[in-house]
């Protein structure tokens, strides 16, 4: 464990021995996860097992009951600067345009008037919203919210990506479109990204490991040699993974 706090080259993210409740009822037990450094890992599981409150952990929103967990090498003991958080609601002030919604992180950063500029413009034109910059969030449809959405995390650089529910609410080719771009993110930056979903089409194609969860705890961890091609979904090897994700859920192991 000591060289996990002192930081390690591999481990990003080290939980051991993670427990909480919520009064008398247990919301996470005994959980132990390791999760490398530069990778994705999707948890799933049915409503109530407790993935919600994993996230939100890791995010220092909520302080577990018992155990620890390291980012990077340092003990998370409250908000973490570098880490990124991406609600399922996305949080975006409606009296704000797109460009300060995407500003807002840099400005409590007391970052100046240039940098600022410089850092916006690259993001929403990185994201294909530039053209938007000056509507609000009533303005844009549920593919464009999600964007600035991601455009407000990621121009502060995180290292780490947590994402609760990122494509919920949209049709199903735009939902498609943002796991796309939510790909491209993670091939283009070093971000180890950690995301919550109930959608297993969803967890297989973001995730590198799948993270199945039972009551309160992990029921399995599946390896997706698949993650990184864009093509996946129109390949049997795809519907595979989905299926054995769907029996781990459902307890139809062999």
């Amino acid at each position: 464990m000591d060289d996990l706090r002192k930081g390690s080259a591999l481990t990003m993210i080290h939980i051991k021995n993670l427990q909480h409740c919520y009064g008398r009822e247990v919301t996470l037990k005994a959980i132990d996860l390791h999760i490398p450094r530069n990778t994705t890992c999707a948890v799933i599981g049915p409503s109530g097992c407790g993935k919600t409150t994993l996230l939100y952990i890791l995010a220092g929103l909520i302080t577990p009951g018992s155990g620890e967990i390291h980012i990077d090498g340092g003990e998370v003991k409250g908000i973490r600067q570098a880490t990124g958080l991406i609600l399922q609601d996305l949080g975006l002030l409606p009296w704000k345009t797109v460009w300060d919604n995407a500003a807002m992180g840099l400005k409590a950063r007391k970052l100046d008037k240039n940098t600022i500029c410089e850092k916006v413009s690259a993001i929403l034109d990185e994201l294909g919203i530039a053209e938007h910059k000056h509507k609000f969030p009533n303005q844009l449809s549920g593919g464009q919210k999600q964007r600035v959405a991601i455009a407000r995390t990621l121009v502060t650089d995180p290292d780490i990506l947590l994402l609760d529910e990122a494509s919920s609410g949209l049709d199903a080719i735009t939902k498609e479109n943002i796991q796309n771009l939510i790909l491209k993110i993670i091939k283009k930056r070093s971000i180890t990204m950690v995301m919550v979903t109930h959608s297993i089409e969803e967890a297989v194609f973001l995730g590198q490991r799948i993270l199945v969860m039972g009551q309160a705890g992990i029921s399995s961890i599946i390896e997706n040699s698949y993650f990184g091609d864009e093509a996946v979904r129109l390949k049997p090897e795809y519907y595979k993974i989905c299926l054995e994700v769907r029996k781990q859920l459902y307890g139809m192991t062999e």
